[in-house]
């Protein structure tokens, strides 16, 4: 039996939702921290800058590939709540770390990478090559992201999502520490930057699985009432979930290319990065609401408490942008940390106070994810994710006919799209419930 404390734990307030929260939401915005950190050894490589952007242009193939786990810690907080759960989730998650060994070996054969990194992606030369073997180095890291997924599940389960971040919080520390030591070593240049990236992500791995050990020992065999899991049942799961993040990404290729070609293209792709690297970390602070409305289940569909606390998570976010927006302030961090130039600031300012709604969208989009998940309705999830594409590359393309400004594109496109996913996912919520309903009724 579960101790007062526990069951306090586990029971919703605003106060032990905003503790379950706060933490992930923490590690969603400091996830793309390392990053920069990892780029400082790759561009003092031999190549200089060109060596780290076919760095990145390989990471980002290796992320590309890892969207095939992108679901799996809702599939993980829906499904390893006992031991049953639990072995088969770990199962599932070494089928995909398997199969994302497989794609990330086969991308690098030599008579395939010439086609997706020349001429998907259009390098050639030293450029091909650094990208082809900085995708398949990564492979290590890909495999402690992967690694972790387990520990993490158990812990987000068990509302200790505290501990979880400061996992994360360790790995952060640690790539800060190596990355300027590698730098004073000499150790520089795509390869070290793959060892600089992979051994903190190994140590925050090994450490979720040492403090989720007393948790995982403690699940229950089997919980009373669940239905049978198998192997298949959450493998199934997890793809309508895992497709999502794979057309997420395409968007933002769709995003960054069609912006590209507008009217002084690069100018308005460089206010669109600039102002879109701040919205991003909050953004995905934001849909972690997810885990909240499943960490803290409606008790009817009446119960609105984990809306209400999305849309005020998402509020207090958006909130966080004013100070970006007084004029010393913005014009420090814009021109002179960013580097854009004097014209480019207003520009900068329109796409961060567009980006307010935005993250309040988010912040419920994050809230009706968790719902469906919850409710083992997957596919819910991921066609809200093939809308948010659909709108998004339909919103971009409208704007670009009307040679709308290429800056403010993005931000109101992703506005369109988030809310559309929004009412996709709510809309399925309710057929569903509906099906339901006229079963009950029928029986």
């Amino acid at each position: 039996m579960l101790v007062k404390s526990e069951t306090d734990r586990f029971a919703f307030t605003p106060w032990n939702a905003a503790c379950f929260f706060l933490p992930l939401c923490i590690q969603a915005m400091s996830q793309s921290l390392t990053y920069p950190l990892v780029g400082v050894v790759v561009a003092h490589g031999p190549g200089g800058a060109a060596e780290f952007s076919a760095f990145a242009q390989g990471l980002m193939m290796m992320f590309l590939i890892g969207t095939t786990g992108y679901g799996l810690i809702t599939t993980g907080m829906v499904y390893a709540r006992d031991r049953i759960g639990y072995a088969r989730f770990r199962q599932v998650n070494t089928l995909i770390i398997v199969l994302q060994a497989l794609l990330q070996c086969t991308l690098a054969l030599p008579w395939v990478a010439p086609f997706v990194f020349g001429r998907l992606l259009g390098l050639a030369g030293t450029q091909l090559e650094v990208a082809r073997w900085a995708m398949l180095f990564g492979l290590p890291a890909q495999i402690g992201f992967m690694l972790r997924n387990v520990p993490q599940v158990v812990l987000y389960n068990e509302h200790k999502t505290g501990v979880a971040n400061a996992a994360t919080i360790l790995r952060i520390v640690l790539t800060a520490v190596i990355a300027p030591g590698f730098y004073a070593l000499g150790l520089v240049g795509w390869k070290w930057g793959c060892v600089c990236l992979s051994v903190p992500v190994f140590l925050e791995a090994v450490t979720m699985w040492w403090v989720a050990r007393t948790d995982v020992a403690r699940l229950p065999m089997k919980l009373r009432g669940e239905a049978k899991v198998t192997t298949m049942k959450v493998f199934l799961f997890n793809i309508p979930l895992s497709l999502g993040g794979f057309l997420l990404m395409a968007a933002v290729f769709m995003l960054n290319a069609i912006i590209n070609h507008t009217e002084n293209g690069a100018e308005m792709l460089a206010v669109h990065l600039v102002g879109i690297g701040l919205i991003n970390p909050l953004s995905y602070g934001a849909l972690r609401n997810q885990a909240v409305a499943i960490g803290f289940p409606q008790r009817n569909f009446r119960d609105q408490r984990t809306f209400l606390f999305a849309l005020v998570s998402g509020v207090c976010l958006s909130l966080a942008l004013l100070p970006l927006l007084l004029p010393g302030v913005s014009a420090w961090y814009f021109c002179r940390v960013q580097n854009l130039l004097a014209e480019q600031l207003p520009l900068a300012r329109h796409v961060l106070w567009l980006a307010m709604p935005f993250l309040v969208l988010q912040a419920l989009r994050g809230h009706a994810e968790g719902l469906a998940a919850y409710r083992h309705r997957p596919n819910a999830v991921l066609a809200g994710q093939a809308v948010f594409f659909g709108v998004l590359v339909a919103v971009l393309i409208g704007l670009f006919h009307f040679k709308a400004p290429g800056y403010l594109m993005g931000i109101v496109s992703l506005n369109c799209a988030s809310a559309a996913t929004l009412l996709t996912i709510r809309l399925g919520l309710l057929l569903a419930r509906q099906e339901e309903q006229d079963m009950v009724f029928t029986h």
